[in-house]
């Protein structure tokens, strides 16, 4: 007995042994960050922030990756098919959770061949509406909303995005008499607002938040806990009452699924003392975003809450999108 518990143990630290090994080893070679996003704009801001910072805690140089398209698939199929040892990772967006949602063909199951690293940061959604309505709050834009004789239309700056399931799910939370029109992207959908052609916007804090913030529109909600830099002076969603509205566009980073749980433990760390610099928190305070970081298994957690959510919305509110 005491033989085979001798060898029980030997083995036991050999598994052990092996596995710190293999932590201490990584990276062995440059690791790459794919963003799945053009050049350009706030997500390959965000990756490059925090390959930056990578790079500065590891001694060496993190590179980022951009491959657009297909709606972020063709940036995460790369990922998913890269080896899993920890040096090929994903600057991960809300389509994660979103394209599952909206039903898309995807060569990969989001929830089961990524392995969840660490969330980074979340940027909250905003209403805002043109000047001219005659609402300064919530409570008169609701009433203001009831006594129109047709639905009032709003903007968002993509059909099937984040921030349009989220203008559904208020929409239909709140009865209100609203309905949805796509644009191609936050600049059009802000100026036609600005410019009266429709009178409601739906999207994130940043760009809106600013022209809210010089009084260019009239800020009604913030889907935050609390409130945003950006906008000061709007009330969040908690602050009215609605606690189950609390929603954002949320990056975080993951990699291929089957990365050793070693590796898995080290690149989190590695995120959580990212989100607590203070540049970097400064950084994306800028670009409208409250840091975050968390452990992989609450991150995975937050996927299958965000697809579920979102997944109810489409369907509730029969949304189609290409693709």
């Amino acid at each position: 007995m005491l033989k085979r518990r001798s060898v029980l143990a030997a083995a036991g630290w050999t598994i052990v042994g092996a596995s710190a090994v293999r932590a201490q080893a990584w990276p062995s070679q440059q690791i790459r960050i794919v963003v799945p996003y053009i050049a350009g704009g706030a997500t390959d801001t965000a990756g490059r922030i925090v390959a930056g910072k990578m790079g500065e805690l590891l001694g060496q140089q993190v590179i980022v990756e951009n491959k657009g398209g297909g709606n972020t698939i063709i940036g995460m199929d790369a990922v998913v098919k890269s080896k899993p040892d920890g040096h090929t990772l994903l600057l991960a967006t809300t389509t994660l959770a979103t394209n599952a949602a909206l039903g898309l063909k995807q060569p990969f199951e989001p929830l089961k061949d990524f392995q969840t690293i660490s969330t980074i940061a979340d940027i909250p959604d905003l209403i805002a509406i043109n000047k001219d309505v005659p609402a300064k709050s919530y409570a008169e834009f609701a009433d203001w909303c009831s006594k129109q004789p047709q639905k009032v239309r709003y903007a968002c700056s993509g059909i099937g995005n984040q921030p349009h399931l989220w203008g559904e799910l208020f929409r239909t939370r709140n009865k209100l008499n609203l309905e949805v029109v796509g644009y191609k992207g936050s600049a059009d959908a802000i100026r036609d607002v600005m410019g009266g052609h429709v009178p409601v916007i739906v999207d994130v804090v940043l760009p809106t938040g600013n022209h809210v913030k010089a009084g260019r529109m009239t800020g009604i909600a913030v889907a935050s806990e609390q409130r945003s830099p950006m906008c000061p002076d709007v009330p969040t969603v908690v602050e009215l009452g609605m606690k189950d509205m609390v929603s954002a566009v949320f990056y975080g980073v993951a990699g291929p699924a089957g990365i050793p749980r070693p590796v898995v433990e080290r690149l989190n760390a590695l995120c959580l003392e990212i989100v607590k610099d203070p540049a970097v928190k400064a950084k994306f305070a800028e670009l409208g975003f409250f840091t975050t970081g968390s452990t992989p298994e609450a991150y995975l957690e937050k996927l299958k809450f965000e697809t579920e959510r979102w997944t109810k919305v489409v369907k509730d509110n029969n949304i189609k999108v290409e693709g």
